[in-house]
């Protein structure tokens, strides 16, 4: 739908528009910020049967941003969070680099009682696509594509096609 077909629609017209809904946010690389992105993208995708999916894809990529890159040290550090509402919905997160490449662990890493390691796989196993670009001097992007009809409780196994 052309913005000039906007004019007139109805409120469920404008909302569903064609047009891809992309929100983009800075936040502090402090672990506070954490939640306040998950809150963040839980409004934006309120209502909708993923949300719980793409709250749990914001906390972790957020959160290890925030632990393990540049982005949290210092004091000065920020992460980049970008969300798009359409099917797939796209959830990104970028850092600013340093300490190594994201990774994904074999299952299995760390035993059952491992206490990290996991949290990448988690997403890469929810995920439709799991994605990294960038390197560790510039920053990095982790990025997930989610089904937007998915409920975090429905979700089956499957290991997603990785692009990196």
């Amino acid at each position: 739908m052309e913005n000039a077909k906007l004019v007139g629609a109805t409120a469920s017209e404008w909302l569903w528009a064609t047009e891809r809904m992309r929100w983009r946010r800075v936040y502090a690389g402090r672990a506070d910020q954490v939640q306040e992105a998950r809150t963040f993208a839980e409004a934006l995708f309120a209502g909708m049967p993923c949300v719980d999916v793409v709250a749990l894809a914001v906390s972790e990529l957020a959160g290890n941003a925030v632990r393990h890159t540049r982005s949290g040290e210092g004091g000065d550090g920020w992460f980049g969070l970008e969300v798009v509402c359409e099917n797939p919905a796209y959830v990104a997160v970028t850092d600013m680099g340093g300490h190594g490449i994201p990774t994904v662990l074999p299952e299995g890493y760390g035993g059952m009682y491992g206490e990290g390691g996991r949290g990448l796989r988690m997403l890469y196993e929810l995920a439709l696509m799991f994605g990294v670009h960038g390197n560790s001097s510039l920053g990095h992007t982790v990025w997930v594509d989610l089904d937007l009809n998915r409920k975090l409780e429905a979700m089956p196994r499957p290991a997603a096609a990785l692009a990196v």
